[in-house]
């Protein structure tokens, strides 16, 4: 009980450096709730995770301002583990988001585990948050040009294949799904017993996924299996795809141990990933080999 108690009182803290429902917005004022009444002793069931964003602005010499949305997760168990975060400016190139990201995450590691961490986060967004606006080799150019620059490079696509003991909870399955559009993956997320995904793009993209997808809250996930090409260009990322979008699917699933388990028809499954031409990873996910069956056909 005590962690939901210092989650409550750093969003108290937020609540009041950022009084406008522009600048600080919980997604679900719901779990806000029941974290209160669990506190409180009204309630014995844990609340859920809590997810929210915090918007705030840093204003440039040069003239402008930079607008910076910071989506913030909490584990059930933080502070006594790190927040999973991730930061969005829409003034800044892909490339300088990354980095971004990247060095938020270096960051947010160097924090003690056990101790609220949000205000300091924010306030290293005050101090560092600027130079990711510095000159740099494609600052020079005007945003056309350079994010054809950035298009031109090298890129490395990847494939990856994840296996959880089993997914059913709302919060997972709302963020799996916002976590890939926000990265430009496409692929797939198959709830139940065992849960399913499959995310495919840029191997940064895939890699900041599994970063943020492992830290929720499971029984066990593991990264079976990761594929990986070099290529040019993103019109050679769009070809190797096998999927045009990512999806929540569902495939007839049935109920065992009184409607506890959700349980999915492995046939279909086979049959989906068949038709996506990547039949192949079908043994990663349930250590046998997948085939059709005549009745299938």
């Amino acid at each position: 009980m005590e962690h939901i108690q210092l989650q409550l009182h750093e969003i108290e803290l937020l609540q009041c450096m950022y009084p406008s429902k522009d600048e600080f917005r919980i997604q679900d004022v719901t779990v806000l709730a029941d974290m209160y009444q669990y506190v409180n002793g009204e309630v014995d069931t844990p609340p859920r995770n809590l997810a929210f964003t915090v918007q705030f602005v840093l204003e440039r010499e040069c003239g402008g301002n930079l607008v910076f949305h910071v989506d913030a997760f909490f584990p059930i168990d933080y502070p006594k583990c790190r927040p999973v975060l991730s930061v969005k400016c829409g003034q800044l190139l892909r490339e300088q988001n990354k980095e971004l990201n990247r060095d938020l995450r270096e960051y947010v590691c160097t924090l003690e585990n056990g101790e609220i961490c949000m205000i300091n986060v924010l306030q290293w967004f005050q101090d560092y948050g600027l130079k990711y606006t510095q000159k740099t080799e494609y600052t020079n150019m005007d945003e056309t040009t350079a994010k054809g620059k950035i298009n031109a490079a090298k890129y490395i696509f990847s494939r990856y294949v994840i296996h959880s003991h089993h997914i059913y909870g709302k919060d997972k399955r709302r963020n799996i799904l916002e976590w890939a559009g926000e990265l430009s993956l496409s692929g797939f997320c198959l709830p139940g017993k065992p849960g399913c995904i499959c995310v495919e793009g840029l191997r940064a993209d895939c890699e900041e996924f599994w970063s943020r997808t492992r830290l929720l809250n499971w029984r066990k996930i593991t990264l079976r299996h990761q594929e990986e090409f070099q290529v040019e260009g993103e019109a050679e990322i769009e070809k190797l795809r096998c999927f045009s979008k990512f999806e929540e699917m569902n495939f007839d699933p049935h109920t065992c141990h009184g409607g506890r388990e959700n349980i999915m028809n492995k046939g279909k499954f086979y049959q989906f990933l068949v038709a996506h031409a990547c039949q192949h990873i079908f043994s990663y996910f349930f250590n046998i080999e997948g085939q059709i069956s005549k009745q299938e056909v």
